[in-house]
């Protein structure tokens, strides 16, 4: 799933905050297939390598999660921190409301 052209971008800026603070969050792909939880929204920076993005193809498959691709280096800008390449949401709402400005 891609962002739509007219999409707010500080409305979905302001849902992935809320969830990181929250604690709602699972950074990066080994996390992700450790935990017991599926999550609700995988967010995807356009930066992720051949290797990851195959690896979180088949998870996405195999638990039937929703993912949503980013431009490069988005998450790391947003957050401030560096080398951030899959985010996970774990809230329903909040990835409910990420979802609501995408597209198919």
């Amino acid at each position: 799933m891609q962002l739509k052209n007219s999409t707010e971008i500080g409305k979905i800026d302001c849902y992935i905050n809320f969830a990181v603070r929250a604690g709602k969050v699972v950074w990066g792909v080994d996390n992700l297939e450790r935990g017991r939880r599926v999550p609700y929204l995988i967010l995807i920076d356009g930066s992720l390598g051949a290797n990851s993005s195959k690896q979180l193809s088949l998870y996405c498959q195999k638990k039937q999660a929703k993912s949503l691709t980013l431009p490069t280096d988005y998450l790391n800008n947003l957050l401030k921190r560096s080398n951030i390449k899959v985010l996970s949401i774990l809230d329903e709402s909040l990835a409910n409301a990420i979802l609501k400005y995408c597209e198919d």
